[in-house]
């Protein structure tokens, strides 16, 4: 399975690579919307774990983009947020418009166990 993960914080980016890969997945990292996007193309995820709150274009906008993409429309993806402010939580529902999962929002600092029951959960 591969996993496209999205996420301005590198620190958590390369950890969760790290959990995510000792578990058997196939995980591209990037720190950057726009180069993960331009990625996928030839990656070709099948989850996409990403944070709402990023630098250029937002959760909302990076989602609204893969889902206008045919090969991308039935790939889940997952917002990795801390949620601690009334914009991410106001993100997070564009998101969801947007054609993100509704559930789950992985919250940050985030549980290894729950990080990998959700990927089980959208393994395809």
């Amino acid at each position: 399975m591969k996993i496209l993960l999205i996420d301005d914080d590198q620190d958590l980016c390369q950890l969760t690579k790290r959990v995510l890969t000792k578990n058997g997945y196939d995980v591209a990292e990037f720190n950057d919307g726009a180069k993960g996007i331009a990625f996928a193309s030839q990656y070709k995820p099948n989850l996409i774990l990403m944070d709402i709150m990023l630098p250029g274009l937002s959760g909302p906008e990076l989602i609204a983009s893969f889902k206008s993409d045919p090969q991308f429309k039935n790939v889940p993806v997952v917002f990795l947020t801390a949620l601690v402010t009334g914009e991410e939580q106001g993100l997070e529902e564009e998101g969801i418009a947007a054609g993100g999962v509704n559930y789950p929002t992985l919250g940050k600092p985030y549980e290894i166990e729950r990080l990998l029951a959700i990927v089980k959960k959208y393994a395809k």
